[in-house]
């Protein structure tokens, strides 16, 4: 290792964990302790708001003790800015000394700041949207989620107490506004279906019709067509394709 290269592993080993790595020999303890309380700042600034319910859920307290965790312990593979929320994310995945439902309320929170910066590219459309005709294409920037507790009903001094299967759909309208709906298990399955642009909405919905063994496939058509109508409206389905 190069002399800059050792210099760079002690400053920047000292930043992370001062109480355990010396300064570089020659640097000035104010500076250094300057350096110190702005790596911190940013990385808590840059953390918290992405993620103010995690934040509000523990107490700031705990918050600050995690996020020194994270800049002391976790190898961060990403030297990019804006993909330190990602990686606290993947910090939380290795811990095992947090509420149950922690990593899951973080990854909620974490998919708005994803969907709101998504790219997408244009999408040819029918003139006349026929969801059941033709292809629903939903939301370019979108998610479907599934968690095993309900995240978007956690707030502060509402922790959950037990499991309860989530799953919601996240999109990013033409406003470029990031909406959630939640949504059952079943329309959770027709949309896994339709993300991926190959069936028509009536294909899509006798497919699921096998799937859940439901003995009446026009019922199924009837009422998933009811649902297909609705998140159109909602701007979660943008319109059809051939």
């Amino acid at each position: 290792m190069l002399d800059f290269q050792r210099y760079q592993q002690a400053f920047t080993a000292h930043i992370r964990n001062p109480n355990v790595h010396k300064k570089p020999v020659g640097v000035v303890p104010a500076r250094m302790a300057v350096y110190r309380k702005a790596v911190l700042n940013n990385i808590f600034e840059s953390v918290s708001v992405c993620f103010p319910v995690c934040q509000a859920a523990i107490g700031k307290r705990a918050w600050r003790a995690l996020l020194k965790d994270f800049v002391k312990n976790y190898p961060a593979q990403s030297p990019i800015f804006r993909e330190i929320p990602q990686q606290f994310l993947a910090f939380l995945n290795t811990r095992t000394s947090q509420p149950a439902f922690f990593p899951a309320l973080a990854h909620y929170e974490w998919v708005e700041l994803v969907v709101s910066a998504q790219p997408t590219e244009p999408v040819k459309l029918s003139k006349k949207m026929n969801l059941l005709t033709e292809k629903p294409v939903l939301a370019p920037a979108h998610r479907l989620l599934e968690y095993d507790f309900a995240v978007q009903k956690i707030a502060k001094g509402k922790l959950p107490k037990t499991n309860e299967k989530t799953y919601l759909l996240v999109f990013r309208n033409a406003k470029f506004e990031v909406k959630f709906i939640e949504i059952n298990p079943t329309t959770f399955q027709l949309l896994q279906l339709l993300e991926k642009n190959e069936m028509t909405g009536e294909q899509a919905l006798i497919s699921l019709a096998a799937s859940i063994q439901h003995p009446n496939v026009d019922a199924v058509i009837a009422f998933g067509a009811e649902i297909l109508n609705d998140l159109a409206n909602q701007q979660a389905i943008i319109g059809s394709t051939l």
